[in-house]
């Protein structure tokens, strides 16, 4: 069974998670975190990436990666495959490096990718790793690099510092450590909400923003099976393509919807078409077309047959 293809365009933002495979200190020892490290950074330059922020922790990483060019299949591939490679040759060891497939989770504009810098940056404070007084000193994140004069090519201070009117500089890091300060996101006693909100889904951002992604999606590959896109997202939009195609062709627009009678013959011949052609139930059907009740759909149907 082939598997799913990801979703990728012209400057998407991700969260990218990824677990080592069965084991408990995959970044810890040998200088492996630091490997780790080198090779994200070479990936971050091979690819044309915008790293806003990545952390290593014992067993996995969190990456907030942007790709202007819709590259993220090719970049993860050669970043995961060649670190292995370095990996098996460090610890003398041979075999799969991570566990599965890593995940990618969509991010919409500016304030959910803040929140979700904030999230990366703080996930040795929530482990107990160490105090957020000393997380400047936890050396396997883009957070202490950024205290830097100029970070290096790749990390994207100006971005998320710009999202909170703060300059590019070492007073512009220094409010925003007090920004940490102030951000749920530290509290430990919220790590299962916070794992929710920003290490799930497919999606992170407005539900317009999810409703128009996933209508593009469906209006341009039909027949993809997008990789974590949630099903019942494309589907709808895949529906409310055809109800607005076929609304067009029968010259009638959102005010006919409210102002003609709700068993008109052109919704009737609109529901039906729906019914032929998607999964689409009746429920939504009678809502999108102003149709009343839900059963009153099928006995339209049936009537007019």
């Amino acid at each position: 069974m082939p598997r799913k293809q990801r979703i990728q365009y012209p400057g998407a933002v991700y969260h990218i998670i990824s677990r080592g495979n069965y084991r408990k200190e995959l970044f810890l020892k040998e200088n492996t975190g630091a490997a780790f490290e080198r090779a994200l950074m070479e990936a971050v330059e091979r690819c044309g990436w915008k790293l806003h922020a990545y952390v290593i922790m014992s067993n996995h990483y969190h990456l907030a990666v942007e790709t202007p060019e819709p590259n993220l299949v090719d970049g993860m591939k050669w970043l995961q495959s060649t670190f292995a490679t370095r990996f098996n040759r460090l610890r003398n060891e041979r075999g799969h490096v991570f566990q599965g497939r890593y995940k990618s989770i969509l991010i919409g504009e500016e304030r959910p990718l803040l929140g979700l810098i904030d999230y990366i940056h703080l996930n040795p404070v929530r482990a107990g790793i160490c105090p957020l007084e000393t997380l400047r000193e936890y050396k396997l994140s883009s957070y202490p690099k950024y205290f830097k004069r100029t970070p290096v090519d790749g990390l994207c201070r100006d971005d998320f510092l710009g999202m909170l009117e703060l300059p590019s500089s070492l007073a512009g890091m220094n409010r925003y450590a007090k920004h940490l300060e102030l951000s749920d996101a530290k509290d430990s006693k919220r790590k299962a909400a916070l794992a929710k909100q920003y290490c799930r889904g497919w999606f992170i951002g407005s539900k317009e923003e999810k409703k128009a992604l996933a209508k593009d999606m469906a209006e341009k590959h039909p027949d993809v099976d997008w990789e974590g896109a949630d099903l019942q997202a494309l589907n709808e939009a895949q529906w409310e393509s055809i109800v607005c195609a076929q609304m067009r062709r029968l010259k009638q627009d959102e005010a006919s919807l409210l102002t003609t009678p709700k068993g008109a013959a052109w919704k009737i011949e609109i529901a039906r078409l729906l019914r032929k052609q998607t999964t689409a139930k009746n429920g939504w059907i009678a809502k999108r077309l102003n149709m009343g009740h839900p059963t009153r759909v099928s006995n339209l149907i049936q009537n007019k047959a």
